[in-house]
């Protein structure tokens, strides 16, 4: 839920869209950490890099890590997908496909 509402309350989700396009991507298993208390099945993530023209039309270049429940886990490279971009500063983008990195 605080997800969801995380890019409202920063006015992300007002920020202007544009393409993407998937420059690199690698697929990996978190693995289960040696003694931690429970079980925690390893979860199959990828990290996308990946190329865009911001809204003053400099090209910028980012990355985002995503779980295999994502549209974007099978990306290959040349793909396009859609992020919003900071107006401001054309460095700062936000995907809600993007998940926090475990490391």
């Amino acid at each position: 839920m605080l997800r969801e509402l995380w890019p409202k309350v920063r006015g992300m989700d007002k920020w202007p869209e544009v393409q993407a396009t998937v420059r690199q991507i690698e697929r990996y298993e978190m693995p289960v950490m040696a003694g931690m208390p429970y079980y925690r099945p390893p979860r199959s993530l990828a990290d996308l890099t990946f190329a865009y023209v911001d809204p003053s039309g400099d090209h910028q270049y980012g990355s985002i890590t995503v779980g295999e429940e994502s549209s974007l886990y099978d990306s290959q490279e040349n793909d396009t997908f859609t992020i919003r971009v900071n107006p401001k500063y054309g460095d700062q983008y936000f995907s809600p496909e993007a998940v926090k990195r475990p490391y």
